[in-house]
């Protein structure tokens, strides 16, 4: 899959959320439209109340009341009306997209908007402390920090991030930077589902970074060609634990674990998920006598410097784990890349047991079957 490919999936993200709709709120909560009724973001979110929805036409967003926009509390809706490729905010490297800092919660959304050129030390594009809001449908892209979270950060702090694409969000201009496109500390526990992240950097976790007792848990991802200078895609660091499940991890690259490190204080819980032909390292790296991964039906194969080795020897064999070609569709269809041909040990006819594994099911082979159900295979692709 190419950049060009990958970018592409910007475009897709309003469609989805045109053909999902929009409902406004019942009973006396307001819409507020921007630049309708209010010129700016953050002018309309300052006349919000809790339960209001901000409506924010197409177009590209910028200026000092277009960026570091502070939710402040009010739990409200914050939805594009025609979709992240058409609805931009544009920080011009001058500070983050949103801040949820405030004890915002899960009423809080943030729906269908490409966050570009954010920059900030921690949270390039978005920051969330002691908050829980939901972030879907949007697009983080080219964000950076000097610091830690290239895209976002988490601070003891839970929100459900779904359907999003990060792509090309970095960390790497900190010397020690964590967390390209993702990272959480503080207990922070955010939950990922069907998200694509491709092509972010940093020196750890180049895709995600956990530490200081964060318990971040990714579902249905796809996570490909991340690169972390010393570690791979995902970073697991100082008490914490990473759950993936249903997630495939392919072409990432990292000195130590080119796809997953985890600390000597750390545990991986990885399930039903695909880590391949990742380069520069092994495919799990544990350092010291206390990392853990346990995993469970997930195929780990043709990784450079080894598969089923160091902390994950002898799992190769049991609790469903294999160790094989996993037989992607490599399509030109981008939408059917890294689905399994009909013949794949991932797929669930040859592993009853385990139910398939992977984020994307069967998409090619001499049986016409298709069993993808994301509306997200739409979302990334075009």
């Amino acid at each position: 899959m190419s950049p060009r490919e990958v970018v592409k999936a910007g475009v897709v993200v309003g469609a989805v959320v045109l053909c999902l709709g929009f409902a406004p709120s019942s009973g006396s909560a307001a819409i507020i439209r921007v630049p309708g009724e209010q010129p700016t973001i953050q002018e309309a979110v300052n006349a919000a109340s809790s339960g209001d929805t901000v409506l924010v036409a197409a177009g590209t967003y910028t200026g000092s009341l277009n960026r570091d926009i502070d939710f402040g509390g009010t739990n409200l809706v914050l939805v594009s009306e025609s979709g992240a490729g058409l609805t931009i905010v544009d920080c011009s490297s001058a500070g983050r997209g949103f801040l949820f800092a405030s004890g915002e919660d899960s009423t809080s959304v943030l729906d269908g908007f490409t966050i570009t050129g954010g920059s900030h030390d921690i949270g390039g594009a978005v920051y969330c402390k002691g908050s829980w809001p939901i972030m879907r449908n949007c697009r983080f892209s080219g964000n950076g920090t000097v610091g830690v979270g290239g895209a976002v950060a988490c601070t003891a702090a839970s929100p459900l991030i779904a359907d999003c694409v990060f792509h090309g969000n970095s960390s790497e201009l900190a010397a020690e930077g964590e967390g390209g496109a993702l990272y959480c500390s503080q207990g922070a526990a955010p939950r990922v589902r069907r998200c694509l992240f491709f092509a972010n950097s940093s020196d750890m976790g180049g895709a995600v970074s956990c530490s200081d007792g964060s318990a971040p848990e990714l579902s249905e991802c796809l996570l490909l060609e991340n690169a972390g200078d010393s570690r791979g895609a995902l970073g697991c660091i100082t008490g914490s634990t990473l759950t993936i499940e249903r997630c495939t991890l392919v072409g990432n690259m990292g000195v130590g674990g080119s796809g997953i490190y985890v600390d000597g204080t750390s545990t991986l819980i990885g399930v039903r998920s695909i880590i391949a032909f990742g380069y520069k390292g092994e495919a799990v790296a544990c350092s010291g006598p206390g990392g853990t991964a346990l995993l469970s039906c997930c195929d780990v194969f043709q990784n450079e410097y080894g598969d089923w080795i160091g902390c994950i020897s002898g799992q190769n064999g049991v609790d469903g784990n294999i160790g094989k070609d996993p037989l992607f569709c490599h399509s030109a269809n981008p939408s059917e890349r890294y689905s399994l041909h009909s013949d794949s040990p991932c797929a669930p006819e040859s592993n009853p047991d385990c139910g398939g594994i992977g984020a994307l099911g069967v998409g090619c082979g001499a049986t016409p079957v298709q069993t993808i159900t994301w509306g997200r295979v739409k979302l990334l692709y075009r």
